[in-house]
């Protein structure tokens, strides 16, 4: 809704640095410390040049360049790329369940893509740059889990957002036309689509994305991003007047049962725990 009447490089731009902003106030009023410490910001850059410069950056580009907005779905491949990365660099142990549930999440997302799958053809420089958008994303959810920094997530999410705006804003008169003309008549519902991205989407739930991602398994939080794609979908029937059909039904069965499978309590804290109390 944002982006029919604003750039879209030029909406990320003008969101990101609100929500940050937004995230280190929050942090300041729930008495966290902003101070990065000493000898971290080298790592913080690289995790705001992964997880939010390369990542909305990369999307944006990708989704102008193909036939099909549908096909911003292969961004959710995310978790192929960071459950593999998460294998061979945090020796993750991947359980039966969890393999289970990797299968039908993926299942789920190619469902959702299904006939645009053959639309890729006609802008395979859009699909690589969605690709290279989701193995970015990846890279930061890794090391995220990885480098686990020292400071309250809320501080650091806000200044990972903060400083990978910038870029996104540097460039974005470069490739995108009409600046700040582009404010003059915006109706309601776009400047709703700007006040929704900078204090749910871009406040709430980036601070619960990396919350999740410091603290759970790294395919534990990747896959939890799979109903993304879903819920969209289904807003769109809510607020564009599509419909899905079967084939979005059953994507979200799978999607369901992925998470079921993954985050579902039992099996494996079952073992721990009798392994723990042999009683």
């Amino acid at each position: 809704m944002g982006v029919t009447e604003i750039a879209p490089l030029t909406f990320r731009a003008l969101t990101l640095p609100f929500a940050a902003l937004c995230m280190l106030a929050w942090a300041r009023w729930s008495g966290a410390s902003l101070r990065v410490p000493r000898g971290w910001w080298p790592r913080v850059l690289i995790l705001a040049a992964f997880s939010i410069t390369g990542w909305n950056g990369l999307v944006l580009f990708g989704v102008r360049e193909l036939a099909s907005g549908r096909s911003a779905i292969l961004a959710y491949t995310m978790p192929i790329f960071a459950t593999a990365m998460a294998i061979v660099l945090l020796k993750e142990p991947m359980s039966a369940r969890k393999i289970v549930g990797f299968a039908l999440g993926m299942s789920g997302m190619a469902l959702l893509l299904g006939d645009d799958a053959r639309h890729l053809a006609n802008a395979p420089r859009g699909a690589w740059l969605i690709l290279a958008a989701a193995f970015v994303w990846a890279i930061g959810t890794v090391l995220l889990r990885k480098w686990q920094p020292p400071m309250p997530q809320s501080a650091l999410s806000g200044w990972m957002m903060l400083v990978g705006c910038v870029p996104l804003a540097l460039v974005a008169p470069l490739f995108d036309d009409g600046g700040l003309a582009q404010f003059a008549h915006l109706s309601t519902r776009a400047w709703l689509a700007i006040g929704y991205n900078i204090f749910v989407a871009g406040t709430i739930a980036n601070l619960t994305w990396f919350t999740l991602v410091r603290t759970l398994p790294v395919t534990v939080s990747s896959m939890s991003s799979l109903p993304i794609p879903v819920v969209g979908v289904f807003s769109g029937m809510l607020l564009l007047g599509e419909r899905p059909g079967s084939a979005e039904w059953a994507a979200l069965a799978l999607v369901v049962g992925a998470l079921v499978a993954v985050m579902w309590p039992g099996g494996e804290r079952v073992a721990r725990d009798r392994a723990a109390d042999p009683g």
